[in-house]
């Protein structure tokens, strides 16, 4: 009897000590969930369910951008043209010292949103959306949600910033544009010329993030669209700057 019970006692132990082995080696060697975690918080939205890429009340904020937020590919993976290749090449051998950005011109696409960053004001009594940049110029972009085609023909009058119209694919926003000139860089140190058509796809998943992707359309320089992207999010440099607001920025400015 004594030896039947210490069978059944060690026997015992050794489920008990086999049953704590998951949660030691947790201890040991795997991360344990936060205590603290929480979920990011949910994007804003409008009454009516669609969602809101800026500032609300009592979540007020901007988009801050920091040196190499890129989401340009490559340039060997860019489809240039001859000419094309060799105008980025030397760009790129200057250091970009002829960027319309440095005498403070407004430049559209994926270039609007360069440091110190940006808001988007939806507005929907206008059908409009705006985009608002601190640097450069302090310039703004309108993207018309009204329903309106591009201009066509004589009315075409190309500018730095294009026109711009959109639309909400679920809660995404796409932007098309065209109308651009050839004195801006739409897309970093890639050349553009005025058959340039832009596709940007803005999306916010939740309160601090922002994913953009744009694709280049452009015969002239092209000899296919490409396309790039780059999300803004708690882990990257640039980030979501709650309570923030837009504050005064001067391109060109000695300090006297």
């Amino acid at each position: 009897m004594q030896l039947t019970s210490l069978v059944r006692i060690t026997a015992a132990l050794a489920l008990l000590s086999f049953a704590a082995l998951p949660s030691l080696a947790q201890g040991r060697g795997q991360a344990r969930p936060a205590a603290d975690a929480q979920p990011p918080e949910p994007v804003p939205r409008w009454p009516d369910g669609r969602v809101n890429l800026g500032s609300v009340p009592g979540k007020k904020g901007y988009w801050e951008v920091r040196p190499g937020l890129g989401g340009f590919p490559r340039a060997n993976d860019v489809p240039f043209q001859p000419w094309a290749r060799a105008v980025y090449d030397y760009r790129q051998a200057t250091n970009t010292k002829d960027s319309p950005l440095v005498a403070c011109k407004a430049a559209g696409g994926p270039s609007f949103f360069n440091a110190p960053g940006f808001e988007i004001v939806d507005v929907p009594e206008l059908k409009s959306i705006f985009i608002l940049n601190i640097a450069g110029p302090h310039s703004w972009r309108v993207i018309y949600m009204d329903g309106r085609p591009h201009p066509s023909g004589d009315d075409v009058r190309p500018t730095f910033l294009g026109h711009s119209v959109g639309r909400w694919e679920g809660d995404t926003l796409v932007i098309d544009s065209v109308g651009f000139n050839e004195k801006l860089w739409a897309a970093g140190a890639y050349p553009n010329t005025q058959q340039l058509h832009i596709i940007e796809r803005i999306s916010r998943p939740n309160l601090k993030t922002l994913t953009y992707e744009m694709t280049i359309d452009d015969p002239g320089a092209y000899t296919k669209p490409w396309s790039g992207s780059w999300t803004i999010s708690e882990k990257t440099a640039s980030q979501w700057i709650p309570g923030g607001e837009m504050f005064e920025y001067i391109c060109q400015d000695d300090g006297k």
